[in-house]
């Protein structure tokens, strides 16, 4: 199947150019030299090949403020892809319901320091992709489906916890933002990455599993951004950080998710 490609700004110019050049030589071939009217055909004749190059040259000008109007649109009103994403946030931070001014002020700040905790506590517990969680200190990597999870559960609430032989890592809660009760039998910590388009799949399961267990377990979310291969991954990790300074932690969590293929192409 033939993919339509984008016009670039080139072909548009070149384009425009043949066009003018095209039209300028079919109106002089539509001058007919008759007899008893030579010298004037003569001298529009003339006229209109001085003029020609004067109207592509115009032409083309046109063309070029054209094309720069285009190109201005495409990036999000001229002011470059990060700025863009700067106003997509501002965007999404009111869509929740958050004071913008505070939002952007805190964007400001940064919240940097937060999250380069979390990726490092990610680091030191083995995780080395997103999603990864922690089921009482079991690693699960990966979008893992429902039913996966739900055998790992059972487990533990069955007293899965007691067995010597399983693996476990220590990962603290800590000041992460969470759902669920505290002291429940389950703790199910999340290192996660908005821009992760695996974690975004992975977020109905999640739910799931909120939804059937219920005050059964406790469930954490920390920050692990890929900015290798993610680069507006930290940012939005720390605007979420924000969100959650006005107490809308969660409603922007599922905001961004819900919107990554809007704003991951504004990198």
């Amino acid at each position: 199947m033939a993919v339509k490609r984008p016009l670039t700004r080139s072909v548009f110019y070149q384009t425009i150019h043949n066009m003018a050049v095209k039209k300028v030589v079919k109106r002089i071939k539509k001058v007919e030299v008759v007899p008893e009217m030579v010298m004037p055909v003569v001298a529009q004749k003339s006229l209109m090949e001085k003029a020609a190059p004067l109207m592509v040259t115009v032409i083309v000008i046109m063309a070029f403020g054209l094309g720069m109007m285009w190109n201005k649109l495409q990036s999000g009103g001229g002011g470059g892809k990060a700025q863009s994403f700067d106003a997509k946030l501002a965007s999404l931070a009111k869509e929740t319901g958050l004071n913008v001014s505070k939002f952007k002020k805190c964007m400001q700040t940064g919240k940097k320091s937060v999250v380069d905790a979390d990726s490092a506590q990610g680091a030191q517990a083995g995780v080395n992709g997103t999603p990864a969680f922690f089921i009482n200190g079991r690693l699960i990597p990966g979008a893992v489906p429902f039913d996966e999870f739900k055998k790992i559960l059972d487990e533990e609430i069955n007293g899965g916890q007691n067995k010597p032989t399983e693996k476990r890592v220590n990962v603290e809660v800590g000041s992460a933002s969470t759902k669920g009760k505290v002291g429940s039998p389950i703790t199910m910590i999340e290192f996660s990455d908005f821009q992760c388009p695996y974690c975004s799949r992975a977020l109905p399961t999640v739910n799931q599993v909120l939804s059937e267990y219920g005050d059964k377990i406790l469930f954490a979310y920390k920050h692990f951004p890929l900015t290798q291969i993610h680069p507006l991954a930290q940012k939005a990790a720390e605007a979420s950080e924000c969100a959650r300074d006005q107490g809308k932690f969660w409603e922007f969590h599922d905001k961004l998710f819900a919107t990554q293929a809007e704003w991951s192409v504004l990198q």
